[in-house]
């Protein structure tokens, strides 16, 4: 009776920890694609990335709604296992003003190794605040 309870015990405890060791081996290299609400508009972002052990680094480019107007700058961050952490910095020249500067944190999961779901936390210089959901694609 207790080797058939071990055996449960164990067989549970592979299935949970099956999905998460797959993850620690993946590799987030590539190009990536998200939208998501920004205030009344859409932006989308495309990310490329490079993974050098548990560190990201990378560049990306965002189309700001409708209008077309975009800006691009660094991402940086790390991965453990499926989680992703990463900050996407960049500074946009002002028509005569002072640049802005905008750092974004995000806070993700890797669901497989074509999708990232996860929160996004967005500050810039003249202290607007955005936070929600997102995800993104490899493309």
């Amino acid at each position: 009776m207790k080797t058939v309870r071990w055996s449960i015990v164990l067989l549970t405890l592979a299935a949970l920890l099956f999905p998460c060791a797959a993850l620690s081996n993946a590799d987030v290299t590539g190009t990536w694609e998200s939208s998501y609400d920004f205030g009344s508009f859409e932006e989308t972002m495309i990310a490329n990335v490079q993974q050098i052990g548990n560190n990201i680094i990378g560049s990306y480019s965002v189309e700001a709604g409708s209008s077309g107007d975009g800006y691009g700058g660094i991402v940086f961050g790390t991965i453990d296992g499926g989680k992703i952490k990463a900050y996407y910095l960049a500074t946009l020249s002002a028509a005569g003003g002072e640049p802005l500067t905008t750092i974004t944190f995000t806070d993700g999961r890797l669901v497989n190794n074509n999708n990232i779901q996860g929160e996004f936390y967005y500050r810039d210089s003249d202290s607007v605040e955005q936070s929600g959901p997102y995800e993104a694609v490899r493309i």
